[in-house]
């Protein structure tokens, strides 16, 4: 979890240094493209057998457009509006999204403590955020799609959870994300965008790590955890998030950390120690 936390947090720099060179929404479709076009090369080259049945299919249509299409498309149209205060903060919602969702629809246990884990966790991230916090027109509309994207991950996450431990992964998963790939195209051709891209070596890059890395390997470790234990003891790591944004950016960008986001650092990870520190057998809440 750790793991798919660093390759989510990788994006928001590569995507801020791709947005120039083409439309948002022909960008994350491109991202997602080249991520299925690889999952599926990987699961044919390996022999993989895909279930083809009618309600997968469905299935994995309801994923793409969910998982793939809205999160993706949120993420890269509010990019280019938000800073990442506000955006840290409302993709950062997404743990809080689920966790209703799936108390209804995977019936999964909720404890007090997991709660207060999942609250403690999203206060550290607003206040990581706080110093980025700026509601301008543009900014709120930003916002918006941000919090869109936000909830098309989790009720992704949901339907991938149910789908989670059935058979291989690699093709499944690439077929999502083709699936989401047309359905963010369609999306660009109803906006509008056309079809201009500056194909420099510095955008080719930035769409292969999103693509591979950040996509491709992040759903294959996140598929494959989902399997192995609930929705709601994984999903608070992605609280991370941000706090490994702010890494890097002081590696690579030279970012200085403020006292107010090292204060916010520390309320995150006591959130998360909260959430891994509880015990097998506790009072259900939901």
């Amino acid at each position: 979890m750790v793991v798919v936390a660093i390759l989510w947090a990788i994006c928001f720099p590569f995507i801020s240094v791709g947005l120039p060179d083409a439309p948002p929404l022909l960008f994350a479709a491109l991202r997602a493209f080249l991520a299925g076009a690889f999952l599926i090369a990987i699961g044919m080259k390996f022999g993989r057998k895909f279930d083809c049945s009618f309600r997968r299919l469905v299935m994995l249509a309801l994923i793409g457009f969910s998982y793939t299409g809205m999160g993706l498309g949120g993420m890269f149209l509010g990019a280019g509006n938000v800073g990442p205060g506000v955006a840290t903060v409302l993709a950062n919602a997404q743990p809080l999204f689920a966790a209703i969702l799936s108390v209804f629809v995977l019936k999964e246990v909720i404890t007090a403590r997991l709660y207060l884990g999942l609250f403690i966790g999203f206060v550290g991230v607003v206040v990581l955020a706080l110093p980025g916090f700026d509601f301008g027109t543009d900014r709120f509309v930003g916002a918006l799609y941000v919090l869109l994207g936000a909830v098309g991950t989790a009720i992704g996450n949901v339907l991938l959870k149910l789908q989670a431990g059935e058979g291989d992964v690699y093709l499944p998963m690439g077929i999502q994300l083709i699936l989401g790939a047309a359905f963010l195209l369609f999306a660009s051709l109803l906006a509008g965008e056309g079809f201009e891209v500056d194909w420099t070596w510095s955008f080719a890059g930035v769409v292969f790590v999103l693509a591979v890395p950040a996509t491709a390997l992040m759903v294959v470790l996140w598929y494959e955890l989902l399997a192995r234990a609930p929705l709601n003891k994984l999903n608070p790591f992605t609280f991370l998030t941000p706090v490994f944004g702010l890494l890097i950016g002081a590696l690579f960008f030279d970012e200085t950390f403020s006292a107010v986001e090292i204060t916010g650092i520390a309320i995150t990870v006591v959130g998360l120690i909260v959430i891994i520190i509880v015990p097998n057998q506790e009072k259900r809440v939901a």
